[in-house]
């Protein structure tokens, strides 16, 4: 404009309507300065108050992160990224106010963290809460660097964090309380925190120097409630003292955890916040389901239909259960609830996988403008990878899981009997005390699980309705039969019932061995004790009021030996929870870097594979074989010769495969070869120290980590070099073979060859001998064979009496030598309950013989699992019953 009025204007200074045009220019350019200078001010308090509320944003990425990282552990746990914005900006509004911007920060920071565990934690499984709730923690204090990066590595490795780190390192000598792999381990996060100089530097020589303080912690039970040796509490954070708790006692772990969540977070971050139904049912609205996540055991309905009643719902609830041809009634009861305003429940959607998709197609269809607001959609489901992950994304979780725990247990099977039928029978003391043992027994039986394998071989999920039914038939033969048949009863529940449900021979024989601990004949006399404990007994007759208030004065915690196991078997639970809940986190975990500290991950596992390499002896040649080792006899090879060349293959296969492996990887490092999916899970697994997949395939069954692992495999190479150069041993390292049983096979067939007695007529008759290693011996065995390499669970042993109870803290004992004896069955008693199976007079204990400590495997065409591979008899001066319930097994190898 102002260029037009220059190129017409004649006269410059005398054209008013330039000089006009020139004066308002020059104001609107002051006034855009002076907008620009404005703006700029603005901008820069935008900025202020941006860096100022960072922490803010900060403490929210953690969280959605740590949310997001959930869904690795159980398909359903799916969060949208919106439904966590909704919920951050929702709290943003709500959260309490104030002037002091500082303050404001700590409060936003306080309630959103608050309100995502307390909202997220509804939709979570019981087992995982505490897991959600360190890894919220562990990770904030990683952001702060409160956290270090080798604190962090030694966390998920354990000792195995010196690799790379700590160059040529070697503990000092242990203390004489103190065992050398516990020892090791210390030396080691003493030795990490000394690369950075963190609080656990120095810890292993104040150890030496204040030995007696610090056998005091390390042996109580209480040490995790304990103060710290000297001034060790100032100087270590929560994170570290639950490092040292750790390394000492693994079975603390967990406890070192809840206090190191509980020291960093608060209190309300180690507890479970309590089921809300109503809560979640005012958070969601028509287009949000509700989703119940349900566990073994669980039924919300009941919890449903009362929410229902109390909204005035019970007459608009529609109810169905998903499966078969239910798929277009569901789609039409949910059509006419979005047009009437009703709630839908559409039960276990796990069993309609192929209607998923159609649920998915109506979430995503549903318009907000055309559906009633009264409507609810209801679902249930177990945990499943076909349930939609939009919809759960879109939902509000809840999970619904039975009280855990005998009291717990106890006392909602009696709130499902009446005063009526309590009463009912004519026989009301036998009965009364009969329905008790039958609910004490649903208790046992179901809380035995927690402590893994030596409680159950297989993790069965018994009913209500198996208990309900047992208690039917109690009334019905006490009403039937003069007398109290036990023996029938026995039968009708261990085996029928219950027994139903287990598919393993072991299980079946402990879950007779429980019951008649109860339903015998003592139990009708009131001083009768259910349990080695003075506190669980039938209680007198009574009324059904006076029966549940006797249940309230039941502990909460129990003792191992309320389930007929040792004391020690909850320590085996401890470290069981303890090294499932580190596999859980490190599932999670990113590819751990170096994080500027010793070497990288790639010079890390480069160093391991050459090492491996260098280590890893070579099988010795057939050609250099011992005259003894493949013999020949007029019928042929030896059966014991026929074995091991049966097992050299299987080494050889083994071995090629190791050895091939890892000269590929080394060079597919460097970039020579190309990384396959099969060699990057071989450095991941090596970076955290596991048995890769690959290996796994070729090799024996085996729980170990991997530098426990090459540790035994070379010792199995040095076991078969040695029969195949010296011949047969004088022992045979029976845990060495991958096949076991074949050995059992060959030998016994040696015998039977030898005596001209057919091999259908001879049974292993096992002697444990008082020589406790095989280097002890001076000659083989006079018929049979010697094997060795056996450890006891859940028992001890000593020469006099065999079997003896356990010492406190000590899980596992090695078991002397073994004579197997082949023996006529004509000389031997057939066992009752267990089929083709033959003892001695007086009968000791049949333990089970195990591959690895897992005890389950599959069944084979042989009727047994491929873990198991024989009957062992062992001297006891108890029942055998007290020893099946006390879990006592033979493991071929330990974990460690």
């Amino acid at each position: 404009m102002i260029l037009k009025l220059l190129s017409e204007a004649q006269d410059i200074l005398g054209d008013d309507k330039l000089i006009v045009a020139l004066d308002s220019s020059g104001e609107t350019g002051k006034a855009i300065k002076e907008r620009m200078e404005g703006a700029e001010k603005t901008m820069k308090e935008i900025r202020e108050a941006t860096e100022l509320f960072r922490p803010v944003a900060t403490r929210g990425a953690i969280l959605y992160f740590v949310v997001a990282d959930m869904a690795l552990i159980d398909p359903m746990y799916q969060w949208s990224l919106q439904y966590f914005v909704g919920l951050f900006v929702l709290r943003m509004q709500k959260c309490e106010q104030s002037e002091d911007v500082h303050k404001r920060i700590e409060l936003l920071i306080e309630d959103i963290t608050r309100n995502v565990f307390l909202g997220i934690c509804r939709g979570i499984f019981e087992d995982h809460k505490m897991m959600f709730s360190f890894m919220i923690t562990a990770n904030i204090l990683r952001q702060d660097t409160k956290i270090t990066p080798m604190e962090w590595l030694f966390y998920l490795r354990g000792a195995e964090a010196a690799l790379g780190v700590l160059e040529d390192f070697e503990p000092t000598p242990h203390p004489d309380w103190c065992e050398e792999h516990v020892w090791r381990t210390v030396s080691v996060l003493d030795g990490v925190a000394a690369v950075e100089g963190s609080g656990c530097a120095g810890l292993a020589k104040d150890i030496q120097a204040n030995s007696a303080e610090w056998k005091s912690f390390v042996t109580a039970d209480d040490m995790c409630s304990r103060p710290f040796p000297k001034n060790w509490d100032s100087k270590l954070t929560w994170f570290q003292r639950m490092l040292v708790i750790r390394s000492f006692r693994e079975n603390f772990g967990n406890i070192a955890t809840r206090n190191f969540v509980g020291g960093e977070l608060g209190k309300l971050y180690t507890e479970s916040p309590p089921f809300d139904l109503i809560g979640s049912y005012e958070d969601s609205n028509s287009c949000s389901p509700i989703i119940f996540v349900l566990s073994a055991g669980a039924d919300p309905t009941d919890q449903l239909l009362r929410l229902a009643k109390s909204k005035g719902f019970d007459e608009r609830l529609h109810m169905i259960s998903l499966g078969q041809g239910q798929g277009p009634k569901a789609e039409a009861m949910v059509a006419q609830g979005v047009e009437d305003g009703d709630w839908v429940c559409l039960q276990n959607c796990h069993l309609a996988g192929s209607w998923m998709p159609t649920l998915e197609r109506i979430q995503e269809q549903m318009d907000p403008d055309k559906v009633a607001e009264e409507y609810r959609l209801w679902l249930t489901s177990m945990p499943s990878s076909l349930f939609p992950v939009p919809v759960l994304q879109s939902g509000i979780k809840i999970t619904n899981e039975p009280p855990k725990g005998l009291k717990a247990n106890m006392k909602g099977s009696f709130a499902t009997l009446s005063e009526e039928k309590y009463e009912s029978s004519p026989k009301a003391r036998a009965y009364k005390k009969l329905v008790f043992a039958t609910c004490f027994f649903h208790a046992v039986i179901l809380e035995r699980r927690k402590f893994g394998p030596i409680g159950w071989n297989i993790q069965y999920e018994w009913m209500d309705s198996d208990r309900e039914v047992s208690i039917e038939q109690v009334g019905m033969y006490l009403a039937s039969q003069e007398g109290i048949p036990f023996e029938t009863l026995n039968y009708c529940v261990a085996k029928v019932n219950y027994g139903g449900r287990v598919t393993d021979d072991k299980d079946v024989r402990l879950i007779s061995a429980i019951l008649r601990g109860y339903f015998r004949e003592e139990l009708l006399d009131d001083s009768f004790k259910l349990t080695p404990l003075d506190t669980y007994y039938a209680p007198p007759e009574g009324t059904l009021a006076e029966t549940v208030e006797y249940l309230e004065s039941l502990p909460l915690d129990e003792d191992p030996r309320v389930f007929g196991l040792h004391q020690n078997a909850l320590i085996t639970a401890q470290v069981g929870q303890v090294r499932d809940f580190l596999a859980t986190v490190t599932s999670v975990q990113p590819r751990i870097s170096s994080s500027g500290t010793g070497k990288s991950s790639e010079e890390i596992v480069t160093d391991m594979a050459a090492d491996l390499l260098d280590r890893i002896p070579n099988l010795g040649s057939k050609k250099q074989a011992h005259a003894k080792t493949f013999e020949m006899t007029e019928s042929g090879m030896v059966s014991l010769g026929v074995f091991f060349g049966q097992e050299r293959v299987s080494f050889e296969i083994l071995h090629k495969k190791v050895k091939a492996s890892l000269e590929v990887l080394g060079r597919a490092i460097k970039g020579l070869v190309v990384m396959s999916s099969e060699l990057e899970d071989m450095f991941n697994n090596f970076l955290l120290q596991k048995l890769p997949k690959a290996w796994a395939k070729a090799a024996y069954p085996c729980l170990k980590p991997l530098a426990s692992w090459v540790q035994d495999f070379m010792d199995r190479i040095g076991f078969m070099n040695r029969w195949l150069l010296e011949g047969p041993p004088m022992s045979f390292w029976v845990p060495c073979f991958f096949f076991p049983q074949g050995f059992m096979t060959a030998a016994m067939q040696m015998h039977a060859r030898a005596t001209k007695i057919a091999i259908d007529d001879l049974v292993w008759v096992t002697d444990v001998t008082s020589t406790k290693e095989p280097g002890e011996l001076t000659g083989p065995a006079s018929s049979g064979v010697n094997v060795h390499g056996f450890f006891l669970e859940g028992c001890g042993w000593n020469d006099a009496d065999g079997l003896a109870e356990s010492e406190m803290g000590v899980l596992f004992v090695s078991l002397p030598v073994v004579w197997l004896k082949p023996t006529k069955r004509s000389e031997l008693v057939a066992d009752k309950e267990i089929n083709n199976v033959f003892r001695t007079s007086p009968p000791g204990y049949l333990c089970p013989l195990y591959k690895t400590s897992e005890r389950k495997g599959t069944l084979s065409t042989t009727g047994h699992s491929t873990n198991f591979v024989m009957y062992a008899e062992l001297r006891t001066s108890s029942s055998q019953d007290h020893w099946i319930c006390r879990g006592v097994a033979l493991l071929c190898m330990l974990d460690t």
